[in-house]
């Protein structure tokens, strides 16, 4: 038998060996891994005020082992791994649930550059007239300068992945905490200078006054009955936020992203005005020329739940938003450059939500490389097969929007626009006769008006044309005070079914289906007769459609709108004044008093073709 020494001097022997190589391993992990180490996590505790005694005061929330005939240095608290973050370095990192995530931004940081953001767009940044999304994109492409000799340091964290269940709403937001003293390398709920709001898997905060290292804590809540990690992205700038979301104004006219129109399976979108240069303007130039618009669409069934708690993050809405591709191009709509968006393979009778980002391509590593996140809208899909988008006509280039249709033309939206296009166009020469033999090319005296001249005549009457030719065509199901039925006396509907014939009182009773307000379109020849939509109710063009038309154009045209009473409330829609709301259709009209632009919206009127003098009904 061994004496009872020996045995202790072996066991001291091997647990000294032990935790030697224990050390050894964890500083080969520590030195292949991008972390700050440090050689005592502790150490500015250790070395903190000592009381009159020379004995060592521990600080209040500060931990200390306290384990009687154990040695503090071997079971002390071990110093968590905290990653270093580059100058518009995103690093991507998983978290689990109730974990917490330590990094820094080094006191070394390169100086705020001085060359423009990754968007790189065609803007005039000193122009004073800018619409809504044009004030967005200068303040995404101007580089952030230093602030009164401290220098801003921009963070910006983007939740890609989260945990999942069966419940309609996401899992809690992502904390983060920042912390501006070295004595504080870990921030958290209890310990922190600073709190980034994070909402929608998204959050930044501008810091100011940091003079040293600036240490950041990440932090994943536990959500009961969810299940898996977080992904996340956090980037550290002192040129600009490196990821932005842009709340917009919900109440400007010239928002940054609308729904213009839907059917049963698609949807149309187009970008507010981008720019207010003019037409001829380099700028105007540069934007109508862009082969591959710059904004993008994500596309989101409010159905599924993929997307809640990540609709402000574009690695969130790129990784879990169904519907990423649209048909995108620049359009001159309302006369100004935007960017139209037609997406299809949309559900019936379903809200989606629509989320438009600019995402520029260089990426990783560059100024703004993250992108912006644009706030979310709405829309619902029609629940009724008559109505189909069109858009991009070649004469009748204003209208993108449903118009009166037939489930045979699903398939071909080309020969449903040309069938209504050509026939506007038709129309149109037989007015631009008449127009021609008034004096447009005189003297300014000579001419018909010292205000108008034979261009406003003609963009307006094209305008109205297009208008009352093609209809707005809305779900059968819908109301309002500016939609009416139509086509009432047709024998079926679209979806093939039979028309009922009612009593009187009632949507298809017979004073109904012989009425010229109702019972038919007023475009018979075209809709009635070909297309053969069967009944479907139409959003009325705005008066201001006609009212521009008898403004602009000669007396000796003849031109003449309807009066209160006396069938304008069967022609034309009017808009909310109060709550500035569009209640009608004007294809790429304009409205308002001095020169204010207006966000396009859609409606109708009824006219009827004598000889070359056209009447309003």
């Amino acid at each position: 038998m061994r004496p009872p020494s020996l045995s202790r001097f072996a066991c001291t022997k091997l647990l000294t060996y032990l935790l030697s190589f224990s050390d050894f391993h964890n500083s080969v992990q520590a030195a292949n891994a991008d972390t700050v180490n440090h050689e005592d996590h502790n150490h500015h505790r250790l070395l903190g005020p000592l009381n009159q005694q020379g004995t060592l005061e521990v600080e209040d929330g500060d931990y200390e082992s306290a384990f009687l005939g154990v040695d503090r240095g071997i079971i002390g608290r071990a110093p968590a791994a905290i990653t270093a973050l580059g100058n518009n370095a995103p690093q991507p990192m998983n978290i689990e649930q109730g974990d917490i995530q330590f990094w820094t931004f080094p006191a070394r940081r390169p100086q705020a550059s001085r060359r423009q953001a990754a968007s790189n767009l065609p803007l005039n940044t000193s122009a004073t007239n800018t619409t809504s999304l044009e004030r967005d994109l200068i303040q995404l492409a101007n580089v952030q300068r230093e602030t009164a000799g401290s220098p801003v340091i921009y963070l910006a964290i983007s939740t890609c992945d989260q945990p999942t269940s069966g419940q309609n709403d996401g899992p809690a937001q992502l904390e983060v905490y920042v912390s501006l003293r070295e004595r504080n390398q870990e921030p958290d709920s209890g310990r922190n200078d600073r709190v980034m709001s994070v909402e929608e898997g998204y959050g930044s905060l501008n810091v100011t006054g940091v003079d040293g290292d600036l240490w950041i804590g990440v932090r994943a809540p536990r959500t009961e009955g969810f299940r898996g990690i977080y992904n996340y992205e956090l980037a550290a700038s002192v040129d600009a936020p490196y990821a932005t979301y842009l709340p917009g104004d919900p109440t400007s006219w010239d928002t940054e992203i609308t729904p213009w129109d839907t059917d049963i399976n698609a949807s149309i979108l187009a970008t507010g005005p981008i720019t207010n240069e003019f037409a001829n303007s380099s700028v105007f130039e540069s934007w109508m020329e862009m082969q591959e618009p710059p904004f993008k669409i994500y596309v989101h069934d409010q159905a599924d739940p993929a997307i809640s708690g990540l609709k402000r993050s574009v690695c969130g809405l790129k990784k879990h938003a169904k519907m990423k591709e649209s048909k995108n191009s620049m359009s001159k709509i309302g006369g100004q450059p935007r960017q139209l968006f037609y997406v299809e393979g949309l559900n019936q009778n379903s809200t989606y939500d629509a989320i438009m980002t600019l995402e520029p391509p260089s990426g990783n590593s560059s100024i703004g490389g993250g992108g912006a996140v644009w706030r979310a809208t709405n829309f619902t899909t029609k629940s009724e097969p008559n109505c189909q988008i069109i858009y991009d006509l070649p004469f009748c280039n204003s209208v993108a929007y449903a118009v009166p249709s037939n489930p045979e033309y699903k398939t071909d939206m080309t020969k449903l626009k040309l069938t209504y296009d050509d026939y506007a166009r038709e129309a149109y020469g037989n007015f631009n006769k008449s127009l021609q033999q008034i004096p447009c090319n005189t003297t300014p005296s000579a001419q018909y008006s010292l205000a108008r001249n034979c261009n406003d005549c003609d963009n307006s009457y094209k305008a109205w044309l297009c208008a009352v030719t093609i209809p707005r065509c809305v779900d059968f199901s819908a109301k309002g005070p500016h939609i009416i039925p139509r086509n009432l006396n047709a024998d079926t509907f679209a979806n093939g079914t039979t028309v009922p014939s009612e009593p009187a009182g009632s949507v298809f009773s017979p004073e109904n289906k012989t009425s010229p307000h109702y019972g038919f379109s007023r475009n018979q020849k075209i809709i009635d007769e070909k297309i053969k939509p069967g009944p479907y109710k139409e959003m009325l063009p705005c008066k201001e459609l006609c009212y521009h038309l008898m403004q602009d154009c000669p007396a000796a045209l003849q031109f003449r709108c309807p009066t209160e009473g006396r069938g304008l409330n069967y022609s034309y829609g009017d808009w909310d004044r109060e709550d500035r709301k569009w209640l009608c259709n004007w294809p790429g009209g304009t409205l308002g008093s001095g020169g204010g632009r207006r966000e396009i919206s859609w409606v109708m009127l009824g006219c009827a073709l004598t000889g070359m003098i056209l009447y309003v009904l």
